[in-house]
C-alpha cells in the first residue's frame, strides 16, 4: 500500500471523459523469420501467464475523498488487461493509427489497475504492434521509456524476454502519510516533505516571474493566462486523432549544432512553423506568438522511483515565422529564459507551481470561463529521450517506438518526440473535432524541418 503524491494525484483530479490522463507507447515490430500468426497467438497466451508487479498490480482505494491510496489487487484479470486485435486487410499504417486513436480515447477503469496492453496483429510487411497505456498518476514518459528499455533485449537471439508489467518496479522511498486536502494550504510544506525553503521558493519564484514580465518587460517570460486565443483552445470531445512523423536523429542534431541551439529548440521551431502554416492553409491564420507547455525532466541519474518528477514550463514561441532561422533563435532565447527563471529552486516548489498552473486550466474549463479569460497555454510540446540501441522482443525486431501522450484541459494538441535507435519519432495527439486531418499537420512538420535543413 502507498500514497499517491499530490503531483501524481493531479492527473486523477484533472481527468474527465473528454480529457483522459493516460500516457502510452506504440511499438512496431517485425516478425522473426519464419514466424506468423500462430507464433503471435502463442506469444499472447504466454504473456498473460506472467504476473503483474508493482505498480501494474496496484489499484486505487479511496478512504478519504479525493485522496486515493494504492493497494495490491490480488485477483487481476489478465484477460482484461492483455488484449488482442487484428487489423483488416491491407493492414496499413493509416488503419493502425485509427485503431490506436479509438483505444486511446477510452478512460482506464478505476476499479482495476490503471493499465492496458494491446497486441495488434495484421500489419503489412510482416509487422505487428504493442500499444501500452498506463495512467499518468503511475508513471511519466521518462519512467515509461525506462521500463520499455528494460523489457526489451539488445540480443535478437534472446527468446525469454519478459513483458513490461512483469516484476516489481522500484518503489519510492517510504515517507510520512500526506495530509488531507482540507489541510493542504496550511501544510503544503509538509506534503512535499520539505522545509521552510519550499514556501520561500514559491514566493521568490512568483516575484521573479511578475517582476520579469511586468516591470522588466521581458517578453520571453510568460505568465499564466497570457497565451493568445486560438482554435486549439477549446473543450475537445473524447475522440482523438493520432499520427506520427519520423526523422533521423543525427539530421536534427546537425541542424542544432550548426545553429548553436538544442534539439528541443529545433523541435519547437518545427512545430511552431507547422501549426501556423496549417491554420493559414485552413483560412484561419494565427496572429500572435503561441505559448507552449514544455515538460522538463527534474530527475537525476539517481532518481529511479516511479511517479512523476517533471515540471511544466511555459515557453513563448516565435513572432517572426517568415524567417525560420530567426524563429529558431527567438525560440532558443525564450526557452533558455524559461529555464533560467526556474533555476535555483527546489523540486517541491517547481512542482507545486506547475500543479497550480495546471489547475487553472481545469477551473477555466469546468467553470466555462474560457469566454472571459485567455488560455494558460496553446499546446504541449515535449521531448523524451529513449533507447539508443535497437531492441528485440523474443526475436522480433523493434522498428519504431512512438510516444502517445495526453491533452490538458482546453488544449487540443500535444506533440511528443521520442528518440529510438537513431530515430526521432514525433507523436501527435489532437482532439479530432479540432484537427481531423492530423496527417496534414504532420506533413507540415516534415516540410518545416526540410526548410531548416536547407537554410542551415
Amino acid at each position: 500500500m502507498g500514497n499517491i503524491s499530490l503531483v501524481d494525484n493531479g492527473f486523477l483530479l484533472t481527468e474527465s471523459q473528454n480529457s483522459p490522463k493516460h500516457v502510452a507507447c506504440l511499438q512496431v515490430w517485425e516478425l522473426p523469420k519464419g514466424k506468423g500468426s500462430a507464433w503471435l497467438r502463442g506469444l499472447l497466451a504466454d504473456l498473460k501467464e506472467h504476473p503483474a508487479g508493482f505498480p501494474f498490480n496496484q489499484k486505487l482505494q479511496y478512504k478519504i475523498p479525493l485522496q486515493p491510496e494504492l493497494v495490491t489487487d490480488r485477483a487481476i484479470d489478465m484477460d482484461y488487461h492483455v488484449r488482442h486485435t487484428v487489423l483488416p486487410h491491407p493492414g496499413d499504417d493509416e488503419q493502425l493509427w485509427k485503431m490506436v486513436a479509438r483505444l486511446h480515447a477510452n478512460l482506464l477503469d478505476r476499479e482495476r489497475p490503471l493499465w492496458e496492453f494491446h497486441l495488434i496483429e495484421g500489419l503489412a510487411n510482416r509487422r505487428f504492434a504493442f500499444y501500452t497505456k498506463i495512467h499518468h498518476a503511475l508513471a511519466d514518459g521518462i519512467t515509461l521509456n525506462r521500463w520499455f528499455t528494460d523489457a526489451g533485449s539488445k540480443d535478437s537471439s534472446e527468446h525469454d524476454t519478459l513483458p513490461i508489467w512483469h516484476g516489481e518496479k522500484i518503489r519510492p522511498k517510504a515517507s510520512k502519510k500526506e495530509p488531507g486536502y482540507a489541510r493542504l494550504l496550511g501544510e503544503s510544506i509538509r506534503v512535499f516533505g520539505g522545509s521552510i525553503r519550499t514556501a520561500l521558493d514559491m514566493t521568490t519564484l512568483t516575484i521573479r516571474l511578475v517582476n520579469g514580465r511586468l516591470f522588466a518587460k521581458n517578453r520571453d517570460i510568460t505568465l499564466p493566462l497570457a497565451a493568445p486565443r486560438t482554435p486549439l483552445n477549446v473543450t475537445t470531445g473524447s475522440a482523438r486523432a493520432l499520427t506520427a512523423v519520423s526523422f533521423q536523429l543525427e539530421d536534427v542534431k546537425a541542424v542544432a549544432v550548426a545553429q548553436g541551439v538544442t534539439v528541443n529548440d529545433v523541435l519547437l521551431t518545427m512545430v511552431d512553423l507547422a501549426i501556423h502554416r496549417y491554420f493559414t492553409e485552413k483560412g484561419s491564420p494565427l496572429e500572435d506568438a503561441l505559448v507552449v507547455y514544455m515538460p522538463v525532466n527534474l530527475r537525476t541519474e539517481n532518481d529511479r522511483e516511479r511517479g512523476n518528477l517533471v515540471s511544466l514550463l511555459q515557453v513563448r514561441l516565435s513572432s517572426k515565422l517568415s524567417d525560420p532561422l530567426t524563429a529558431l533563435h527567438e525560440i532558443r532565447r525564450s526557452s533558455r529564459t524559461a529555464r533560467e527563471v526556474f533555476s535555483g529552486f527546489g523540486k517541491p516548489a517547481i512542482q507545486l507551481y506547475s500543479l497550480a498552473v495546471a489547475l487553472i486550466s481545469l477551473f477555466e474549463e469546468s467553470l466555462k470561463l474560457s469566454k472571459f479569460l485567455p488560455p494558460v497555454q496553446n499546446l504541449v510540446v515535449s521531448n523524451v529521450p529513449g533507447p539508443r540501441n535497437m531492441l528485440y522482443f523474443r526475436g522480433a525486431k523493434g522498428v519504431h517506438a512512438y510516444p502517445i501522450s495526453t491533452l490538458p484541459p482546453l488544449t487540443a494538441l500535444n506533440v511528443t518526440a521520442n528518440s529510438y535507435a537513431g530515430q526521432m519519432n514525433v507523436g501527435l495527439v489532437a482532439g479530432r473535432t479540432v484537427i481531423p486531418d492530423i496527417d496534414r499537420l504532420a506533413e507540415h512538420i516534415g516540410i518545416a524541418f526540410t526548410d531548416l535543413v536547407a537554410l542551415t
